[in-house]
């Protein structure tokens, strides 16, 4: 086989006796051995001629492995080297292996997406750096940060095999939300109450949002006890697995929930997606410890569980409550909401209509209507009626938008219609909660989820009829002392019985039960 099968003497011959080319490919041949990042045996079925020649893989990589595709570089290169990976973000046109070796580790690059710098020696077998300093990594991690929602610590720790034991409760949070750009229902029931609950320093929370499912091995996750309480909230596309997995290692489960999901009507744009999942749903709610809900009537769709009602609250780390009410130009109703309440606009239509003619001719006032979100998307909607007001082109988090909504808008009266279904009894008083402090009385559907909590003309209005909807609107605005009264007892009543330390403390009692 002559030189081929010597290794330096194959890079001098190659070379021409370019001492600095020998140098150069020497150093990346001896780095690539060392890491171990070509796997021999796969390497000889994509070339068999290196086998037959006795040639070493490393070698025959430097000068002819390298012209692969990625996709064939692929099935021999140690899989902890994201090939791609690496091309897209640090090595372009470069072969990503020689870029690595010879000026990337340098410039400490990540080889993966969930690399910390786990390599730190050239000299040593890539696999076993990785994985021993991504442990220590974590370790470290649990001992100062008691809420990780960094996915190159929360996805590692779920699908290790190693469990990661500490003097904390370990609770593992799922979300079917984006955590970057988390809505009101995860933001307000779990972000802000468990982010607040970690500063005692009892608790390691893993949150895991919409955004990590699709980097999890869902079918990895939890080989071992990484948590001791597992929450849910809302619904999951995973739940049979999840439900497995805790049953398996004796790991409490609590639902949480703002909505009856079981519940939802045929007509909901959400029908169908609860729909795939009900049978998992179910199986997880019939398996879980405990469940959490807004109200006494969301608890009460639970009959035969130990239910916990745990309120919503006025989150004061987003927006400070408003001074005063509006007292200066036209007057201005307003709606908002999430792009499924199209059922619930049209109970207004009419008597918005109704009052705006009505102001206009027997008192000279000028009525403009505005909404923000509200109409199921792809609804035809006739918009004669009202004003829209289009919602920033990028996706906002829960606090950007309200922050946003605070600055924009410019109401004297807040409208809060809701269709009287099963669906919508279990609904909560958020609603009131935010347009308190945003310093706009409301009108709100006389329902349970409203007349529980308002009371007519001291911190709101309520109406049922169209009728109604067309007297409480038109009391409001010729009375602007009763605007600033129902304003007024509405932020004293939001103060005194919604705060979240409460919600808090309940959530700790529930933890604290559910272990002890």
């Amino acid at each position: 086989m002559g030189f081929k099968s010597h290794p330096l003497l194959f890079i001098a011959v190659k070379s021409k006796g370019n001492l600095k080319k020998i140098d150069i490919n020497k150093k990346a041949y001896e780095n690539i051995k060392n890491l171990n990042l070509i796997s021999h045996e796969a390497y000889f079925k994509v070339h068999s001629d290196c086998f037959e020649e006795k040639i070493s893989p490393e070698i025959h990589y430097l000068y002819y492995g390298i012209n692969d595709e990625d996709n064939l570089k692929k099935t021999y290169v140690n899989n902890l080297f994201d090939v791609e990976f690496y091309r897209k973000n640090y090595s372009g046109d470069e072969d990503p292996i020689l870029h690595y070796v010879s000026k990337g580790f340098f410039n400490k690059n990540f080889i993966n997406q969930w690399d910390y710098n786990y390599i730190t020696s050239l000299n040593e077998d890539l696999s076993k750096q990785f994985y021993k300093n991504q442990k220590f990594k974590i370790k470290e991690e649990l001992k100062h940060n008691y809420y990780i929602t960094d996915k190159k610590i929360s996805i590692p720790y779920i699908n290790s095999n190693i469990e990661f034991k500490t003097d904390k409760i370990r609770v593992g949070v799922f979300i079917n939300d984006s955590f970057i750009n988390l809505a009101p229902c995860p933001y307000i029931r779990i972000h802000e109450p468990f982010s607040r609950l970690s500063d005692s320093g009892k608790y390691n929370f893993f949150v895991y949002g919409m955004d990590s499912f699709a980097l999890m091995d869902i079918d990895e996750i939890l080989k071992v006890k990484q948590f001791d309480i597992v929450v849910v909230q809302r619904i999951l596309p995973f739940l049979d697995v999840l439900v497995d997995k805790c049953l398996q290692h004796g790991i409490k489960m609590v639902y949480e929930t703002d909505d009856d999901l079981l519940g939802v009507e045929e007509s909901s744009p959400s029908f169908e997606y609860v729909d795939r999942v009900r049978r998992s749903m179910e199986k997880y709610i019939d398996n879980c410890d405990i469940v959490t809900v807004t109200t006494p009537a969301l608890a009460a769709k639970f009959p035969n569980k130990k239910v916990c009602i745990i309120r919503n609250y006025y989150v004061d780390s987003v927006f400070q409550i408003k001074e005063g009410i509006k007292e200066e130009g036209p007057i201005t109703l307003g709606y908002y909401g999430t792009l499924t309440h199209t059922k619930d606009l049209l109970l207004i239509k009419n008597p918005i209509i109704t009052l705006k003619k009505l102001m206009k001719e027997d008192y000279g006032i000028e009525v403009r209507f505005e909404i923000i979100g509200g109409f199921n998307e792809g609804d035809e909607v006739d918009d004669s009626w009202f004003d829209v007001i289009d919602l920033p082109p990028n996706p906002m988090n829960f606090a950007n938008f309200m922050g946003w909504l605070f600055k924009t808008i410019n109401w004297d009266i807040g409208v809060v219609p809701l269709e009287n279904s099963n669906f919508n009894k279990g609904k909560s008083e958020l609603k009131y909660i935010e347009l308190s402090v945003l310093g706009i009385p409301g009108v709100y559907s006389d329902m349970e989820v409203y007349n529980s909590v308002v009371y007519e003309q001291y911190n709101g209005l309520l109406a049922k009829t169209e009728k109604e909807w067309v007297n409480q609107i038109k009391k409001l605005i010729l009375d602007m002392n009763l605007r600033k009264n129902i304003r007024n007892n509405a932020v004293k009543d939001v103060i005194e019985n919604y705060s979240i330390s409460s919600r808090i403390q309940k959530w700790d009692m529930i933890f604290n039960k559910l272990i002890n």
